[in-house]
């Protein structure tokens, strides 16, 4: 069955975990945590480095910790300028421009950030539909993948997703049946195709050569 829609996953994916925006959102995130909980720097990096074992999904983690997501979208991302941080990508945008596959963007953070993000690098007008997963209220990407099949009449085998997160992103849409690409400098198993960046993804064929 041939591939019609690719999901994709925003921040790590579309541009690198390793790049300043995504390391200065951690960063934010966690100055914000020790400000909400009156704790240290010490305590916090403490917290932070337990808290993804516990609870992989983040929104899960801050729910853990007395603070909403809500207040996540406001107090952080909301107040973050990726323009400042992130360049445009032609390599990206020539590939969004010229791949006739629908395009969905599923992301964790906040529509104004995503706005704005998604307008320095040009794709926002790609997307047939983009989803919050704040606006669920499982918290889970499985649940945006069922709506995203179901709003445009797709069976999942029709769907790729690729993500940087295996919890998060690609075993939801593994379990519903989505073909799947994860962006990772490390290979999970072998039934999980990998790609170490979005670039090498479209250098090396694109959905033409991953999902197929």
């Amino acid at each position: 069955m041939s591939i019609k829609m690719l999901i994709l996953d925003q921040d790590g994916t579309l541009y690198s975990n390793q790049e300043e925006l995504f390391l200065y959102t951690r960063k934010t995130t966690k100055m914000w945590l020790a400000k909400k909980l009156n704790k240290s720097s010490d305590e916090i990096e403490r917290i932070y480095a337990i808290l993804p074992s516990k609870y992989p999904n983040p929104y899960l983690g801050f729910i853990s910790l007395g603070c909403t997501p809500d207040e996540y979208m406001t107090e952080v991302f909301d107040k973050i300028k990726p323009s400042n941080f992130i360049n445009f990508n032609p390599k990206i945008y020539n590939y969004f421009k010229k791949s006739s596959v629908l395009k969905v963007l599923v992301t964790l953070a906040s529509p104004r950030y995503t706005n704005e993000l998604q307008s320095k690098l040009k794709l926002k007008d790609f997307y047939a539909e983009i989803l919050y997963v704040k606006d669920f209220k499982s918290y889970n990407k499985g649940d945006c993948y069922r709506k995203i099949a179901k709003d445009f009449n797709l069976d999942f085998a029709e769907i790729c997703v690729i993500g940087d997160s295996y919890i998060n992103d690609i075993l939801p849409a593994q379990e519903l049946g989505c073909k799947v690409i994860l962006i990772s400098s490390k290979a999970i198993n072998s039934n999980i195709k990998t790609v170490e960046s979005i670039e090498k993804f479209i250098e090396n064929g694109g959905i033409e050569k991953y999902c197929e």
